[in-house]
């Protein structure tokens, strides 16, 4: 359930130059901790998807000990990382203009992740307008049970009106949770330590337009881990900020 901010909150925030525009969670159930794991894709059954066919493609193991490998031909490239992420690029679609709907730019993605890997596991959580006039940013994400896995998971496609222009993805296991539940701090306190973390008045206006519980997950040097749960505060377009609901701190 949510509801509306104490109007304490909101002055206390208006002070810090942040402007609440998202109803708050008011359930602050306890929680475990997480045990997350990498789901990693046989690179080159994906580039063969990809690309439809390895004929002219340029194949990299690369220096860079976060980079297991690269694919390339033209205006396309696929990137394979240690951590899991894949991130493919089709350059030349940055490039095109015309009309398109959101409703449009949600259709292609669905369609590429369905043709390349799946949609298993993934449910829509945003669409908003990116950078350019009929292009659209759509975010895809996993959970767990009704909780989200916050953070460096799910699939973030870029979608031009000639179509998907980039696409950021990582797919994560989830194993179970780890320890005893433990109490959470509340969206309102969560709230509250951004604000904190922020000068005045030298900061920027920040609108927040959602404040989401879930498990988060960074790029860690491991394919196993133990994810907190966190406050995800959405201050719009691709910016996020995370809060540990455990600690009440702001998560670099």
């Amino acid at each position: 359930a949510a509801g509306q901010a104490e109007p304490e909150l909101v002055e206390r925030l208006a002070q810090k130059n942040v402007t609440l525009a998202a109803a708050l969670p008011r359930e602050t159930p306890a929680l475990a901790l997480l045990r997350i794991g990498i789901d990693k894709e046989n690179p080159y059954p994906q580039a063969l998807s990809l690309f439809g066919s390895l004929d002219g493609v340029e194949v990299v193991r690369a220096d860079d000990p976060l980079l297991e490998l690269a694919f390339s031909r033209g205006p396309e490239e696929l990137l394979f990382y240690t951590s899991g992420v894949t991130v493919y690029t089709h350059r030349g679609r940055g490039t095109t203009t015309g009309e398109q709907t959101a409703a449009g730019a949600v259709d292609k993605a669905r369609a590429f992740l369905e043709r390349h890997g799946g949609l298993d596991g993934l449910t829509l959580s945003r669409v908003v307008p990116y950078r350019r006039e009929g292009t659209y940013l759509v975010e895809f994400g996993q959970s767990y049970g009704r909780f989200p896995l916050v953070g460096a998971s799910g699939a973030v496609l870029v979608v031009a009106p000639g179509g998907v222009e980039n696409c950021w993805r990582r797919r994560l296991t989830v194993f179970g949770e780890s320890g005893r539940p433990r109490t959470v701090v509340s969206a309102a306190d969560a709230l509250l330590a951004l604000a904190l973390e922020r000068p005045r008045p030298e900061a920027a206006p920040l609108t927040v337009h959602e404040v989401v519980l879930g498990y988060y997950n960074k790029i860690y040097n491991a394919d196993e881990w133990e994810a907190a749960p966190v406050w995800r505060i959405w201050t719009g377009g691709d910016t996020y900020f995370y809060v540990n609901a455990f600690t009440g701190e702001l998560e670099g």
